[in-house]
This record gives structure tokens, C-alpha cells and sequence, in this order.
């Protein structure tokens, strides 16, 4: 099982590594289905499932279960060298998103997938080789070309110098590269372009031995890098051709436009390499320096294990010496308590002897006795015989009581010699349980070294996800610090929102207030008119009499609509009046004198108008016939007023009112008084 478990850590990291070419792989795991294969946490597994000595059904089951996190481990890795495989051929990563969850696939699907992708990268690699060995072809055979060009022109060259001076153009770029040539070595005399150089200089020919040297270098470091190389098959040529002979112009030429080649793709390979290099330089000391960190938590680790092993060991030792010493602590109590035993079973064998002796005494005294009673002889030794017979039984009791202590004390002894043997026995159990988990402490040592350099994996990713959190947590404030200004600033306009709102509903409550001190005004108005207005009293107007007369009819259908709302109520009042007195069963008491002669001989002689009389129904305003209060009739007002245009209105006296008679209804007739000017307003005289 300890093997199983190195197996599946080995294929999580070869999965990791997978992981950090190809990327995650996010499929349902064989074993787990309802979970991502790539998010168990194999760690705990582990160390759920373990070896288990007392439980075998446990370590069954932790068998088993490893053997199926092995299969799940492989095809991940099947599927992780699928997916690396395809992205290889697309030359690039997939297109699928990396968050969701691929399809879940048996073994053998997997298997048949993985083999078709490397039937794929097998056939693009084939076809790749042969792209090169064509390349490689077209190249040799120009190469090719391109020296038995230079050979036949080198011939042509050397065959005949009245060609070579003949061919102006030749001559020239002769002489300008022997110039060139000369000119880097000034040890070399350049030759008249009107004389070819019969026999190259030494100079000459040590620049050309150290070219080919150099060339040779190259071609060199090509191979080494694992470069082609265009020079190398250009010195083939010409040691094969030329040998020990000086190059030619043309030679020279072609040399240098192939070095040239060989030496900027060697840059080329050089820059690449260092492009390459630098950032693993970087990546080897931060590896470096987490090694450094790790080895320094490990050897702190090991350090801290090392002392809690000490530690236990110590504390281990301590307590088997402590129980050594229990151990012959209670060996010595056990001898004691065995000597002990020893002494009293020969004390009781001693007092059984002597009990046995005074039994055969008393036994002896009783036959004396018997025979001194049989025979009568002496009664002073029957007596003295009896004395010692009671004194022989009072020791047999005293030895009865001894030996009944003796045995107790026999039986406690048993008792702490027992209890003393199941200590000891408990003791030697405690100690083969303090070896076992000796055992097991230092299992787990070993299972604690192994688990530690996982943790320090998950102590790395932690740490990434521990960033990303920081800087999710720096986001999540910063919103947070704006929704906070905004809800400050919603506060705020809610706080000024609030404070007109107070305001309006006081406004509101004083408009409120000053419509009911309007209509109780109007109400007030309507009631009380002023009736004794003085004649020298002008109308207040605006000069304009259509809109004092609009302003009238307003004034006028306000009076109008409160006396309504007066009547109303008075209706009300009058049919439950009626009620109650059809209920109590009154009678109808005649109707009293409503008007008294001498206030109506006063109101024609005063020409004023009388306050009638009466219970609180007979209520009489400006313009209202009143009857008596047994009629229920309506009651009618006839108003006339006459209004000018140049003048205010004025009130004339028509007939004056009848003198109401006893058991008749009377009318009263209320016109417009000469001497009363107004617009119904009552007077206060009038109302007191």
C-alpha cells in the first residue's frame, strides 16, 4: 500500500507537469464522477485511507480504493497527453474554455482517443521529415551547382591568364579583392592589375590558413549547436577539389558570403539563446531560493521531529523506569507478603497444634471431671477441677478469637497479593502499548517527512491563491469605498429630501389651518350679515360693475351653499325630534305667539325690523318667512335687490309685515329697507 501511495504522488506530479504545458484539464473523475478530476484533493485521501493493523476490512477497502486511484491518475495523464498532443498539431491552445467541464469518458473511449491524436502527430511528423529531407535535397543540389560553377570558372582561370586579362570585368574585381586582401595583411604587396599574381605572397597564404581555421571553427560550433551549416559543405568541396592549392578571388568570395550566412544564423541561434536563457536564469535563482527556503524548512522540520522523538524517547524512558521500579517495588511487597503468609500459616499450625492440646486437656478434665462426678469422691477437687475447667475454656475462646483474626487477616493478604499481580499485569500491558505507539509515532515521523513536501506544493499554490484573493479584496474595497460614497451621498439627499418634506407638510398644515379660519370666516359671514348699515355708507367697489356683480354672485352662492349645509343639518335635527316625540307619544302643544304686539308696533314705528320669538326652530335670517313651528311646510325667502350702475343699491320697505294672530300661520314679507344699505351683512344690534 506504501508503494501504491508513492505510485499515485509520482503520477500527480508527471499530471502537474502535463498540466503546466498543455493546461488544466477540467473532466469528471473515474472514480468521483461528481467531481472535477483535477480537483480532488489527494492529499486527505491518502491520509484517510491508509494501512490499518486492527482493521483488515479498512485496509481491504484502502487497497482498493488506491488501485482505483491509480486508474483515475493514468487516464487523467491519458486525456492531459491527448489534449498536449492536439494542441501540437492546431499549433496552438485549444479553443474550448478553460472553466468548463469536458465530457466524461470510460477507459477505453480514452484510450482510443490518446492513440488517434499520436496517429495524428505521427503522420504530421512524417510529413514534416519529409518537407526536410526535400529542403535538404534542393540545397545539397544547389550547393552542388554552385561548386562546378566555381570549379570550371577556377579552370578556366588557371587553364589560360590571357582569358582572365582579357575579361575586363573579371580583372577589375580580381584586382579589387587582392587590394581588399593586401590591404588587411600589410605584410602583402599588391600586384598591377596589368600582372596577375603568378605565386600568392605568405601573407596570403597565412590569411587563408587562418580562414580556413576559422571556417573550420565555425562549421564547428554549426555542429555542435546542431546548426546547418552552408561553409561545411563548401570546405568539403574545396579539399576535395583544390587541397593544398591558394583559393581564387571567386573562392574568397563565395567563402565569405557562406561564412557570412553560417555566422549570422549562429547570432540568430545566439540571441535565441539568450533570450531563452535569461528568463530561466531568473526562473533557476527563484528555484534556488525556494530550494534554499525549503531545505531551510526542512532541516527545521527535521530539527523539531528530531526533538519530539528525543522528547518521547525521553518521556518513554522515564516512565518503563518508573514501571521497572513499580515492577520490583511490588516484587519485594509480594516477598514481604509471602513471608508474611509463611509466618502465620505456622502460627496458625502452631495454635491448631495447641488448640488440639487444650481440646485433649479439656477432653482429659471432662473424663476427670465425669469420673470425680461418678465417683463423689472429693468435692473440693471437683470444684477446683471445675475452676480449671472454666479457665481452659475462656483460653479456648481466647485462641478461637485468635485464630479467627489470623484467618482474616490470611484472606487480605490473599486479597493484596492478587490485587498486586493484576497491577503488575496492567502495568506490563501499559508498557507493550507504550512500545506500539512508539511504533506508531514513528510511522507517522516518516509519514510526516513524506507528507511535508506536499504541503510545501500546496504551501506554494496557496500562496498564488492567497495573491489573487489580495487583489480580488483590493477590488471588493475598492467598490465597496464607492458604494460607500454613494449611499453617503444618497444619505444625504435623502436628509435634505426629508427636511423640505417637513417643511411642505408644515406649510401645508398652515394653509390647512388658513382655509379653515377662511371658511369659519365665510361661514361667520354668512351667518351674521350686516343689515344696519348707515345710508351715508358708499359701496366699496372696484368701478367696474360687471366684476362686482361677479364678486357678488360669488359672495352669494357661498351664502348659499352654507345656509344649504345649515338646512341639512336642521332636517336632521327636526326628523329625529319627530321621532322621539311620535315614540313618547306627546301631543302637539299649540303654536305660541311668535311675535309680540309691542315689538311690532316698535318695528313700525322704529321702521326696524323685530327679533322674532320662539323655541330654537323658529330662526328667522335675512330674507326667510318663518311659520309656526306646526306647519311643516317649506319655508320661502323673497329677496329683490336692484343694483345701478352709477350708485349703490338701495332697499325699499314694500308692504310692511301682517301682525301674526293666534292659531294662523303669518308670513313676513322682508324687502329692502330705505334707510339700509348694504349687501346683506347682518349688524350687531340686530344679532344682540
Amino acid at each position: 500500500m506504501e508503494s501504491l501511495q508513492r505510485d499515485i504522488v509520482e503520477l500527480q506530479g508527471t499530471v502537474i507537469e502535463v498540466f503546466s504545458r498543455s493546461g488544466p484539464i477540467r473532466c469528471p473523475s473515474w472514480k468521483f464522477p461528481d467531481k472535477a478530476s483535477c480537483d480532488l484533493d489527494l492529499v486527505s485521501l491518502l491520509e484517510h485511507y491508509g494501512f490499518a493493523e486492527n482493521d483488515p476490512e479498512l485496509a481491504q477497502r484502502s487497497h482498493v480504493l488506491l488501485l482505483e486511484l491509480i486508474i483515475d491518475r493514468l487516464l487523467l495523464l491519458l486525456q492531459s497527453f491527448r489534449e498536449y498532443a492536439e494542441n501540437l498539431i492546431s499549433e496552438g491552445p485549444s479553443s474550448s474554455p478553460s472553466g468548463a467541464m469536458g465530457p466524461s469518458m470510460s477507459v477505453g473511449l480514452a484510450v482510443r482517443t490518446y492513440w488517434d491524436s499520436m496517429v495524428k502527430l505521427g503522420s504530421l511528423y512524417q510529413q514534416l521529415v519529409m518537407e526536410k529531407k526535400g529542403n535538404k535535397e534542393d540545397v545539397s543540389r544547389r550547393d552542388q551547382a554552385e561548386i562546378k560553377r566555381t570549379r570550371s570558372s577556377c579552370s578556366q582561370q588557371s587553364e589560360s591568364d590571357v582569358t582572365i586579362l582579357g575579361m575586363q570585368g573579371s580583372s577589375l574585381t580580381s584586382s579589387i579583392a587582392s587590394g581588399q586582401m593586401c590591404g588587411h595583411f600589410p605584410n602583402c604587396i599588391p600586384s598591377p592589375t596589368t600582372e596577375p599574381p603568378v605565386v600568392p605572397c605568405e601573407a596570403c597564404e597565412k590569411a587563408q590558413t587562418s580562414l580556413r581555421e576559422v571556417g573550420h571553427a565555425i562549421v564547428g560550433l554549426c555542429e555542435v549547436q546542431n546548426l546547418p551549416s552552408s561553409l561545411g559543405k563548401f570546405l568539403k568541396t574545396a579539399e576535395e577539389t583544390l587541397r593544398a592549392r591558394p583559393l581564387s578571388v571567386v573562392d574568397i568570395d563565395y567563402w565569405a558570403a557562406e561564412q557570412g550566412k553560417d555566422v549570422s544564423r549562429i547570432g540568430k541561434h545566439l540571441r535565441t539563446l539568450t533570450e531563452l536563457v535569461g528568463p530561466l536564469k531568473v526562473e533557476l535563482e527563484a528555484a534556488q531560493k525556494q530550494v534554499e527556503d525549503l531545505e531551510a524548512r526542512l532541516q527545521e522540520e527535521k530539527e523539531a521531529q528530531e526533538q519530539q522523538r528525543k522528547e518521547a524517547e525521553q518521556s518513554f524512558e522515564k516512565k518503563h523506569k518508573e514501571s521497572l521500579r513499580r515492577v520490583g517495588r511490588l516484587e519485594k511487597e509480594k516477598e514481604d507478603l509471602q513471608n508474611k503468609t509463611i509466618t502465620l500459616e505456622k502460627n496458625i499450625t502452631t495454635l491448631k497444634k495447641k488448640l488440639r492440646f487444650q481440646e485433649a486437656a479439656i477432653q482429659e478434665l471432662e473424663q476427670a471431671q465425669m469420673d470425680l462426678l461418678q465417683n463423689m469422691v472429693n468435692k473440693a477437687e471437683v470444684r477446683l477441677l471445675e475452676e480449671r475447667l472454666e479457665a481452659q475454656s475462656g483460653q479456648l475462646e481466647d485462641v478461637k478469637e485468635q485464630l479467627g483474626q489470623a484467618t482474616t487477616e490470611l484472606d487480605k493478604e490473599k486479597a493484596k497479593a492478587e490485587s498486586m499481580l493484576r497491577h503488575k499485569e496492567s502495568l506490563q500491558a501499559k508498557q507493550r502499548a507504550l512500545m506500539q505507539q512508539l511504533d506508531r509515532l514513528d510511522q507517522e515521523c516518516e509519514g510526516l517527512k513524506t507528507s511535508l513536501a506536499n504541503e510545501e506544493e500546496e504551501r506554494f499554490l496557496m500562496k498564488e491563491r492567497l495573491k489573487e484573493t489580495r487583489e480580488k479584496r483590493r477590488e471588493a474595497q475598492h467598490q465597496l469605498e464607492a458604494q460607500q460614497k454613494l449611499t453617503e451621498k444618497a444619505e444625504r439627499e435623502k436628509a435634505s429630501a426629508e427636511h423640505s418634506a417637513s417643511e411642505l407638510q408644515r406649510s401645508l398644515s398652515q394653509l390647512g389651518e388658513l382655509v379653515q379660519e377662511m371658511k369659519e370666516k365665510e361661514r361667520l359671514l354668512v351667518l351674521f350679515p350686516d343689515l344696519h348699515v348707515p345710508v351715508e355708507a358708499q359701496f366699496e367697489g372696484t368701478g367696474d360693475v360687471l366684476e362686482d356683480m361677479a364678486k357678488q354672485l360669488q359672495a352669494n352662492n357661498i351664502r348659499i351653499s352654507v345656509l344649504e349645509e345649515e338646512n341639512t343639518r336642521l332636517r336632521a335635527a327636526l326628523a329625529k325630534m319627530k321621532e322621539v316625540a311620535q315614540q313618547e307619544g306627546t301631543k302637539v302643544l299649540p303654536p305660541t305667539q311668535l311675535w309680540n304686539q309691542s315689538s311690532a308696533d316698535a318695528l313700525y314705528e322704529d321702521g326696524g325690523v323685530p327679533a322674532p320669538i320662539g323655541g330654537p326652530a323658529a330662526v328667522a335670517l335675512q330674507g326667510v318667512a318663518i311659520r309656526h313651528p306646526s306647519r311643516h311646510d317649506t319655508l320661502w325667502s323673497r329677496c329683490s335687490r336692484s343694483t345701478s350702475a352709477t350708485s349703490s343699491s338701495q332697499r325699499t320697505l314694500g308692504n310692511p309685515p301682517s301682525k301674526p294672530s293666534s292659531g294662523e300661520s303669518f308670513a313676513f314679507a322682508y324687502k329692502d329697507l330705505p334707510h339700509v344699505k348694504g349687501r346683506g351683512r347682518g349688524s350687531r344690534a340686530h344679532q344682540k
